[in-house]
């Protein structure tokens, strides 16, 4: 619903909470006059902007992971994950200030009981979304600079990783690969293999540290490592009696033609698998293409306007997870282009796919996975 619809239906006592939020001068005595200049306020660029300049770190967080989760109703439950995310207190405390973020941004008028059957349930009016979060990125973009014209070459992998999996079925289908005591295939036979992808990595050694983006990433590098997993969930391949091979069902989708279906499965696949060690993926998967539109962004501006939303996972360090964990495996989905500037520095801008496709899908309501 918009927001003239929701504030008909809105309790006269978060009107007043709103109106006083916002200093407006109407009779407080007549819903109408409230509703009008209530209307009147949340819409207004100027008054857009010096709300979004007043938000705290933690308020911005908040207001993002809000905004950029297009569900048009939510739970209580929902809200207070959300608070959750950008609350780092004990767990007593950690409940407490939730709901203070929840009850100012109702305060705000971001937030309205849904006029619903179920009880609990709330919603951000549609209409309001857009001129706010355009608002916070004219606040970005008057901080940070997006260069033009980019770096002289860039690497753009769209739908590869697509016929790469094509291609590691096809590579199966020769003969089932041995697997080594720790579960992975053995160096030699990923080096061949590697050689038939697009994108050429360097094997790895067992390394017990990497842990939490999928089932063998302590035996692939990251991109290997997101394509076996990705046949392993949808039963394409099979590990049994030491050794890895193509299932009949993996057969069969070799006999498909591509679609953008697929490409889409995979990028759904991707957040849900990193979404348990990065609770704030969707957030960031659908920031950083608005951030890097229309221009080029270097890696350093976005771990300067980013990391204080990031925490540590283990033994990845926010630096590492936004670079290697987010950045890289997006520029490895086709939804962002890297390249290197005159200084060496690496620049990021968005793909078309990053740009239409992922601002109609909401990664908010994945559930994550865990292989075993």
């Amino acid at each position: 619903m918009n927001l003239a619809e929701i504030l008909v239906y809105t309790d006269i006592r978060q009107l007043h909470q709103i109106a006083n939020h916002y200093g407006c001068e109407c009779n407080p005595h007549s819903k109408n006059e409230l509703i009008t200049s209530l209307l009147s306020s949340l819409r207004h660029r100027l008054i857009i902007s010096q709300e979004v300049e007043q938000l705290t770190m933690g308020e911005t967080h908040f207001f993002l992971l809000l905004f950029l989760d297009r569900r048009t109703a939510m739970s209580l439950e929902d809200l207070m994950a959300k608070a959750g995310i950008v609350l780092e207190s004990n767990k007593e405390k950690k409940q407490e200030e939730a709901r203070r973020h929840i009850a100012a941004a109702m305060r705000r008028g971001w937030i309205f009981p849904a006029k619903s059957k179920t009880v609990g349930l709330y919603q951000i009016p549609l209409d309001i979304r857009e001129p706010y979060l355009q608002g916070w990125l004219e606040k970005w973009r008057g901080e940070h600079r997006l260069l033009t014209p980019g770096p002289d070459a860039y690497r753009d992998e769209g739908t590869a990783l697509c016929d790469d999996i094509m291609q590691f079925l096809q590579f199966l289908q020769q003969e089932p690969l041995p697997l080594t005591a720790e579960g992975g295939i053995y160096k030699r036979h990923q080096q061949q293999l590697f050689q038939f992808l697009h994108v050429k990595e360097k094997t790895l050694q067992p390394q017990k540290w990497r842990f939490g983006y999928g089932l063998h990433f302590d035996l692939y590098p990251d991109r290997f490592s997101l394509l076996y997993d990705f046949c392993y969930f949808h039963k394409w391949i099979e590990e049994a009696e030491g050794r890895v091979a193509i299932t009949d069902a993996g057969r069969e989708r070799m006999q498909l033609s591509y679609e953008d279906q697929h490409y889409h499965d995979l990028i759904r696949f991707w957040m849900r698998l990193y979404k348990r060690a990065i609770p704030n993926l969707p957030m960031l998967v659908q920031l950083i293409p608005l951030i890097a539109a229309g221009g080029w962004v270097s890696q350093q501006t976005l771990l300067d306007t980013l990391l204080p939303w990031i925490k540590e996972f283990y033994y990845d360090a926010p630096a590492d997870i936004l670079v290697n964990r987010v950045c890289k495996m997006m520029v490895h989905l086709g939804l962002l282009r890297v390249g290197q500037d005159d200084h060496r520095q690496w620049l990021y801008t968005a793909t078309y796919a990053s740009q239409t496709w992922l601002r109609k899908y909401n990664g908010f309501t994945e559930t994550t996975i865990l292989l075993k």
